[in-house]
């Protein structure tokens, strides 16, 4: 199963873009008590293309420099991450996406220490050529060309989904 990481901040549209592009069967939001009263609009409209998925939510209680409360986080979502986690590293605050940026770090250490061949992993459990993906995580930027004010006019239109390689 897919599982989308995703920071929510004041504007939704990325989010809305990742779960279309993506197209997960779980999504776990990260967001701020502020920013999370808009969660229905991106997951409402989302569900009208892509209708198989959860949704599950968790806030920072510091949204802005809750660093720590976000790692700590991270550490527990790491441990209900899927066969495969894609990593939305758009959205939010700086704080919301260190916290699930450090989800994908977490992942990608546990697979080394355990010397696991991601790539062969995933390739069994999905019946997917090992060379067509890289390995277990893969982090992702929705990227939305139009301009400030256009975006938040129209926030519901799906932008561009950028591969951010692993270093």
């Amino acid at each position: 199963m897919i599982v989308l990481f995703s920071p929510l901040g004041l504007a939704y549209g990325s989010l809305y873009s990742a779960i279309l592009l993506v197209r997960p069967g779980r999504v776990v939001v990260v967001s701020s008590r502020q920013a999370v009263v808009d969660l229905h609009s991106a997951v409402d409209a989302a569900r009208f293309f892509h209708t198989s998925f959860e949704v599950e939510t968790h806030l920072l209680d510091d949204p802005l420099a809750g660093f720590a409360e976000g790692r700590r986080l991270a550490r527990r979502l790491a441990q209900g991450a899927g066969s495969h986690n894609v990593i939305n590293l758009t959205g939010g605050t700086t704080a919301l996406q260190d916290c699930v940026r450090s989800v994908a770090d977490i992942l990608r250490a546990r697979n080394t220490s355990n010397g696991i061949n991601t790539s062969n992993q995933i390739a069994q459990e999905t019946n997917i050529a090992p060379h067509e993906y890289s390995c277990l995580v893969r982090e992702v930027a929705v990227v939305d060309r139009r301009t400030a004010e256009e975006q938040k006019r129209v926030p519901l239109v799906v932008g561009e989904l950028v591969e951010v390689p692993p270093l």
